[in-house]
């Protein structure tokens, strides 16, 4: 048996690519620069929400920040819904495709039927 061959230009090889679970440098380095103004974030919506001349829809949206940074975004909680669907016997399924079908090519022929009247073409022209 014949051992693959090598890619000698592009796309993906073994042991290329930044690693799983590795930072992005960028992203990283993005981090570190805006945690330097962490401090003034945090006073800026301090500020926006008791500036008592701010539209209340402001003061609400600070808050609502303030919350979520220190006591982190509440939790969604989903119930599950049961759904009872009955299932649909493939007779009737085959009735509603051939249905489905025969208004098809009936919109299809009215279609073409328009199309030779609006160009004055005779129904029974041909080409050949």
């Amino acid at each position: 048996m014949r051992k693959p061959s090598k890619p000698t230009r592009g796309g993906k090889r073994p042991g290329s690519g930044r690693k799983p679970g590795a930072k992005n440098k960028s992203t990283l380095a993005l981090k570190e620069y805006a945690g330097q103004y962490s401090e003034e974030a945090v006073q800026v919506l301090v500020e926006a929400m008791r500036d008592s001349e701010a539209p209340p829809a402001v003061r609400i949206q600070a808050a609502d920040k303030l919350l979520d940074r220190s006591h982190g975004k509440p939790a969604v909680h989903l119930e599950p819904v049961e759904v009872n669907i009955s299932p649909i016997p493939w007779e009737e399924l085959r009735e509603i495709s051939r249905k489905s079908i025969e208004a098809s090519q009936r919109r299809h022929q009215e279609f073409i039927e328009g199309r030779y009247e609006r160009l004055g073409i005779p129904r029974d022209y041909h080409s050949d």
